[in-house]
C-alpha cells in the first residue's frame, strides 16, 4: 500500500486520492462530500461509501497506483458531477431479492418448479420436458441412421420440431428455419452435436446453416439446441437481457453484435459469474436453464421499474464498521 501520509480529517479535498487504511480491496477513492458528521468517498471499486465521525479517520491520503483506476474513478466521479446520464446497473443480489418475491424457496422451490421446470400439462416455457424431447428427437442413433441413408431432411424435421415446442427462440425465427433446405452438411453439423453436445461448437452449426442458406442463425436458434441437449454446459443467449447482463457481471463487457463462438463464449462467462454470485447468495440454480430464466425474469422491460426500486433502497443500506451507508456499483465502474 502507497499510503504517503495521513490526511487532516478536518481537511479532505477532492483533489487528493485516499485509501482506507483496512479495506486496501476497495482501491484508491475520491472525496465526494461532508455532511451531518459524515464523509462519502468514491471507491475504485464502484462504491461510495459513507463513513461516519470516528471513522473517516480511516481514509488516508495515498499516490495513484500504476494500473490506471485513478484516471477512470477520476472520469466517473466528474461524470457523476456533470450531471452526465449513466446507465444504472443493478447487482445480481438485487435481481435475487426481485426473484425471490414471487419464488421464495428460489429454484427449488414448487412456483418455480411449476412455472418453469414442468409440472402436469406440458406449455412452451416448460424446461424438463423440452429438454427430454431434445434428447429424443436428436438422439445421435436416430440421426446417424437418417444421415447414413441420404435422407438430410430428417435432422431438420427434428431440430425444428425441438425449437417449435419451447418458448426460448421466437415462433417468427422458427418459420424462418422451416424455409431452410435441408443439406447434407447440416444433416453432419446436428449429428455431431448431438454425439457430444457438451463439447459442440456453435461456429460448426452456425457454418452448415449459412452453408444451407437458412435465413434464421439467431442467437436463439443456435443456442437453445445446445443448452437443451447439455443443460450445465450450455446458455441459450436472449441478447436483450444477457447484454444487460453482461454489464451487470463483468467489467467493461462490451455484447457482441453478431452471433459467432467468440461472443457465445463471452456470454457463457457471463452465465457462470451469474451462477457463482448465485451460489455465493445461497441459491444455486439447477442449469444453465435456470439462469436463463433468471435472467429474462428479473431484467425482462417489465421487471425494470421494481428492479429500480430495489437498487435505490440498497444504495442507502446500513454497513459495518463505522460505514454509514453504502450505494451499490457505480454505473461504467470496474466490475458494475
Amino acid at each position: 500500500m502507497d499510503i504517503v501520509a495521513e490526511a487532516d480529517p478536518s481537511e479532505p479535498s477532492s483533489d487528493l486520492l485516499y485509501r482506507h487504511t483496512k479495506r486496501e480491496n476497495w482501491g484508491v477513492a475520491v472525496f465526494m462530500w461532508e455532511r451531518d458528521e459524515k464523509r462519502a468517498f468514491h471507491f475504485a471499486d464502484g462504491e461510495i461509501r459513507v463513513f461516519k465521525k470516528g471513522f473517516y479517520q480511516l481514509m488516508v491520503e495515498t499516490i495513484p497506483p500504476g494500473d490506471g483506476s485513478a484516471d477512470r474513478l477520476r472520469a466517473q466521479v466528474r461524470a457523476s458531477i456533470s450531471g452526465k446520464k449513466i446507465e444504472i446497473l443493478p447487482t445480481v443480489g438485487d435481481q435475487l431479492v426481485l426473484l425471490l418475491r414471487d419464488y421464495p424457496k428460489g429454484f427449488i422451490g414448487g412456483p418455480w418448479h411449476k412455472m418453469h421446470r414442468g409440472e402436469g400439462r406440458r406449455l412452451k416455457r416448460h424446461r424438463d420436458p423440452a429438454i427430454a424431447e431434445a434428447k429424443k428427437l436428436l438422439d445421435p442413433v436416430a440421426l446417424e441412421k437418417a444421415h447414413a441413408a441420404g435422407t438430410y431432411n430428417e435432422a431438420l424435421i427434428r431440430f425444428t420440431e425441438v425449437l417449435k415446442n419451447t418458448d426460448l427462440v421466437p415462433s417468427a425465427h422458427v418459420k424462418k428455419l422451416q424455409a431452410t433446405q435441408p443439406t447434407k452438411d447440416l444433416s453432419l453439423a446436428l449429428l455431431e452435436t448431438a454425439k457430444d453436445p457438451a463439447k459442440a461448437s456453435l461456429r460448426r452449426l452456425q457454418a452448415a446453416l449459412v452453408g444451407a442458406k437458412g435465413p434464421a442463425t439467431s442467437w436463439q436458434v443456435l443456442t437453445a439446441p445446445l443448452t437443451l441437449l447439455s443443460p450445465r454446459n450450455h446458455i441459450c443467449v436472449r441478447p436483450s437481457v444477457f447484454a444487460i447482463q453482461g454489464k451487470v457481471v463483468l467489467p467493461r463487457f462490451n455484447p457482441p453484435k453478431r452471433p459467432s463462438q467468440a461472443g457465445y463464449q463471452r456470454y457463457v462467462d457471463v452465465a457462470r459469474a451469474v451462477e457463482e454470485e448465485l451460489q455465493a447468495l445461497g441459491h444455486a440454480p439447477v442449469d444453465m436453464l435456470d439462469i436463463h430464466d433468471f435472467v429474462w425474469t428479473t431484467l425482462r422491460p417489465a421487471a425494470q421499474e421494481e428492479l429500480a426500486r430495489i437498487n435505490h433502497a440498497n444504495e442507502t443500506t446500513k454497513a459495518p464498521e463505522g460505514i454509514a451507508e453504502t450505494t451499490t456499483k457505480a454505473p461504467g465502474s470496474p466490475g458494475a
